[in-house]
């Protein structure tokens, strides 16, 4: 399992820098805005969304690079908390604004499926088959 192209990071540092620079710049994100009580457009200061696939379009790489960048030993932590931070932004939306969980569904599949499988002992499937079979 290798990079299908050239490796755009070879140091864990770089990648690094730029992640750090990424969070940075959406933390401190500049917008315009109308204010009808100034009459004006104001310039407001907030936390701009983060996600997996900004953090990736900035690091000028795909999903599917990311995690096999994360597979290398090297890369595995940075990449673990950088994907943690992404995911507790999405959280906090979900609990606040109620539309991230579709989201949190298809970027952290594992920890945010649907389930409706049906977990029944063995004994419950042993008395279910004998009253079926009645």
């Amino acid at each position: 399992m290798g990079l299908a192209h050239p490796v755009k990071y070879s140091s864990v540092s770089a990648m690094e820098k730029k992640i750090e620079k990424y969070f940075n710049e959406r933390a401190n994100f500049k917008s315009e805005v109308y204010s009808p009580k100034k009459g004006d457009i104001v310039e407001i200061v907030e936390q701009a969304p983060l996600h997996l696939t900004g953090l990736c379009d900035y690091l000028g790489i795909s999903n599917q690079d990311l995690d096999e960048y994360q597979q290398k030993e090297e890369f595995s932590e940075l990449i673990r908390r950088a994907k943690k931070k992404c995911e507790a932004y999405l959280v906090d939306q979900c609990v606040r604004l109620h539309k991230a969980d579709f989201i949190l569904k298809n970027n952290f599949p594992a920890a945010w499926q649907d389930s409706s499988e049906n977990i029944v002992g063995e004994e419950l499937k042993k008395i279910l088959v004998e009253f079926v079979n009645k």
